[in-house]
């Protein structure tokens, strides 16, 4: 289950990253939709890092 949502969020984190870019050449990094999108992907990129932790800390021996 872990493995599945990370795997989901890793893919739809490359999505976003791949859109910001193009979206940003188009419109300007300090365009409205280019900072909406940029927050988007910083909380996709903190959900990942928090299922990473759930991980982590289920395993025998992490720290």
């Amino acid at each position: 289950m872990i493995l599945k949502e990370a795997l989901d969020l890793s893919k739809s984190i490359a999505n976003y990253r791949l859109h910001l870019y193009e979206l940003g050449k188009i419109k300007g990094s300090s365009d409205p939709d280019v900072i909406k999108m940029r927050q988007q992907l910083d909380s996709k990129i903190i959900t990942i890092e928090k299922v990473i932790g759930k991980v982590h800390s289920s395993q025998p021996g992490a720290f």
